[in-house]
């Protein structure tokens, strides 16, 4: 299992990494535009984590949320990386989550998925002021309909991660649009 999900990640990165090299100037700036407005909004959706002393909270569960993230990682996520001519640190598929290290993400968290992002457990949203929690829920539902903008564009893009839409279109280009 651990080798077909590598195979199949190598595959897909490759494809999206052709494809995008493919595509036309205007969808191209179009992503780019995107991946960096989304950028931003995980890294204030990170700053009320911060604000809420998440890293202790997690340190004391030792990331138990982590450990559901084996598909958490989308298009849109790759497509971050490649727009700037870089790839996401090799998963580990023997891990829970193939991006968690000993110390933590091994992802920048303005290229974190959707999911990892916006999850703030009981403890970290009760540590939030209301204030915060209003601004939490905007910024989740901002960074949700950023995401499904690439659902609405590309083949390949859904919030259940990006190898499950891979396998599902079964070769398809995943930058195509939807059928």
């Amino acid at each position: 299992m651990i080798q077909q999900r590598q195979q199949l990640w190598q595959r897909t990165v490759t494809a999206v990494a052709a494809e995008l090299e493919r595509l036309d100037s205007p969808r191209r700036a179009w992503i780019t535009e995107a991946v960096t407005a989304i950028a931003r909004d995980q890294q204030r959706m990170h700053a009320l984590f911060l604000a809420a002393d998440g890293p202790a909270a997690c340190s004391r569960c030792n990331g138990a949320c982590c450990a559901c993230g084996t598909y958490h990682f989308t298009l849109v996520n790759l497509l971050a990386y490649l727009i700037e001519g870089t790839l996401p640190p090799l998963p580990e598929f023997s891990r829970p989550c193939p991006f968690l290290g000993p110390s933590g993400c091994r992802l920048p968290v303005a290229r974190r998925p959707f999911n990892c992002v916006i999850f703030l457990c009981e403890e970290i949203w009760h540590n939030l002021s209301e204030p915060q929690q209003r601004q939490a829920r905007l910024l989740e539902d901002a960074l949700r309909r950023q995401y499904l903008a690439f659902d609405a564009l590309f083949a390949g893009s859904s919030l259940r991660g990006l190898l499950i839409r891979a396998e599902r279109l079964q070769g398809q280009a995943l930058l195509d649009a939807p059928l």
